[in-house]
């Protein structure tokens, strides 16, 4: 039977997930919906958004890491990595999206 402890750990870390791909959600939707209208007026059609999966798959990345450590007991680490994972995917869809526009 499991401890009390360790399912409070894991319910912590599945909610604190699921606020990070909210969050990663509520900025990749509008910024997708950006780049589909800019890949219409320049022509690149769709093409434009692969990168917006690439770093959605690295968020997904992090995520198996930090579910790897977290199976290990090692949950300042797990949390540093979905943060980190979450954090080095809004500063690239950032600088993305910056250089798309030209701004």
């Amino acid at each position: 039977m499991p401890e009390e402890g360790k399912v409070g750990r894991w319910i912590l870390f599945y909610l604190m997930t699921g606020g990070i791909l909210l969050l990663l959600a509520g900025l990749f939707y509008p910024a997708a919906a950006v780049l589909r209208e800019l890949g219409v007026r320049t022509g690149q059609g769709p093409s434009i958004l692969i990168p917006l999966s690439f770093l959605l798959l690295s968020f997904l990345a992090a995520f198996v890491k930090a579910w790897y450590l977290g199976r290990r007991r090692r949950w300042v680490a797990a949390y540093g990595w979905l943060m980190g994972g979450c954090a080095l995917a809004v500063v690239l869809l950032y600088a993305y999206l910056k250089a798309m526009t030209g701004g």
